[in-house]
């Protein structure tokens, strides 16, 4: 069955366009999906919503390529399943970071929380450091840097714990926690 025709089924609300869409263009969907999710699981409901999205959004739409039509949708459902992704991960570590600085910081020059932390950094031995700075900054999953920097993913939660209250005193002798 080409385009036109399931296309067509769906202007019908035949439910079979839904099993022909996934007979044609599902593994191409599940390609792309998985190729900007990396994972199989989150692919196949990524392709399950692209499934409602074409029958919710056609009609009215009449893509001319159904295919490409599909892939577009798919990208953007995958890259938006990424981007509520990554935004957990934001809030996760900023909940971390919340016993350190106020949401209420006193007004300072711009860029001036930055140097100071910049600061507390350079007093660290290095593998604090390179901990606080991939977790804070790069956001990264605590055991991930614990594997890339050769230490259990304990002694890095440890060390991350310690380094949060060190921070916490260096900012409040600083005036910038507000309690």
């Amino acid at each position: 069955m080409d385009d036109a025709q399931i296309v067509e089924l769906f202007f019908r609300r035949d439910e079979r366009a839904i099993s022909m869409f996934e007979n044609q263009y599902k593994n191409l969907c599940l390609s792309v999906a998985f190729s900007i999710l990396g994972d199989h699981g989150r692919a196949e409901e990524c392709v399950s919503d692209v499934c409602f999205r074409l029958w919710n959004a056609i009609p009215p739409e009449r893509p001319r390529s159904l295919k490409a039509y599909s892939v577009r949708i798919t990208r953007n459902v995958a890259l938006h399943y990424l981007e509520k992704e990554h935004a957990r991960k934001r809030s996760a570590i900023l909940i971390e970071l919340s016993e350190c600085v106020s949401e209420e910081a006193p007004d300072m020059e711009e860029g001036q929380i930055t140097r100071i932390i910049e600061e507390f950094l350079e007093m660290q031995k290095p593998l604090a450091a390179k901990l606080f700075v991939r977790r804070y900054f790069y956001h990264e999953n605590v055991r991930e840097i614990a594997d890339r920097l050769g230490v259990s993913e304990n002694k890095a939660s440890k060390i991350l714990s310690k380094m949060r209250k060190e921070l916490k005193g260096y900012l409040t002798e600083r005036g910038i926690l507000i309690e």
